[in-house]
């Protein structure tokens, strides 16, 4: 399988080895030409038109040699620009993130670009994998409840507000007596990440004391402990350069 090949190519080297997926089938191996290969990449021009001419350039693959399983803000910046899934090795394992926008600065479109939107892809740049789902305009009015459905089928569970961690994702109204159709990722040191309404970008901001009285639920994912938060923080600062 190329999994396990991409795997194998990464475990011959303490430096940063990469490649180009071709078609999804097959692994076309790249010189390193980054002047510190230990820590970055960086794939030729020449490497590049090869592949291509080889086939439709489907991936980028890269390993990290220090365990971190997660793209780097250097990562996420090259991805965006390439368009395509980038897959990565590290400790013996691969991941296949696809290529969101960043989490910082995006355009509210219900359904497209929402806070659901936003939640999932934070998630999926971490490490965990969640499903989309369809919803349709007022489904916070129709007494459809989304959110909490959706939750408790895909493994979260419910805590409290007063034992929030990062990573944990807090469901609130938007106003007192409307239904639970908000998702905001709470980051720690009072801070959420999270995407509201029309004509307002995604961002982070204090948790402020009105999110507090229209906080409906806190919920955290079964496999919390795999959640690797860098992946959010190093796509955020990476957005914010």
């Amino acid at each position: 399988m190329i999994e396990e090949e991409c795997l194998a190519y990464a475990a011959l080297s303490r430096n940063e080895v990469c490649g180009l997926i071709i078609n999804d089938q097959q692994l076309i191996r790249c010189d390193n030409a980054h002047p510190k290969p230990e820590q970055h990449f960086r794939i030729s021009d020449t490497d590049w038109t090869q592949a291509e001419a080889a086939g439709e350039i489907t991936a980028v693959f890269h390993s990290h040699p220090m365990a971190k399983l997660v793209l780097s803000g250097a990562d996420r910046q090259a991805q965006i620009a390439s368009g395509v899934e980038w897959w990565l090795a590290s400790g013996g394992r691969l991941r296949k993130f696809r290529p969101v926008p960043h989490l910082l600065g995006r355009h509210f479109e219900h359904g497209i670009m929402d806070c659901y939107t936003l939640f999932r892809d934070a998630y999926h740049l971490c490490g965990l994998d969640l499903p989309d789902f369809e919803r349709t305009n007022g489904w916070w009015v129709r007494g459809e409840n989304l959110y909490l459905k959706n939750m408790a089928a895909n493994g979260f569970y419910e805590v409290s507000l007063a034992d929030v961690q990062p990573g944990d994702v807090i469901i609130r109204r938007a106003f007192p007596e409307s239904d639970p159709c908000h998702a905001m990722i709470w980051l720690g040191d009072n801070t959420v990440l999270h995407h509201e309404v029309a004509g307002r970008l995604s961002r982070r901001e204090q948790f402020r004391q009105a999110y507090v009285k229209l906080t409906h639920s806190v919920w955290r994912h079964e496999q919390c402990s795999s959640l690797d938060l860098r992946g959010i923080s190093d796509d955020i600062s990476a957005r914010s350069l």
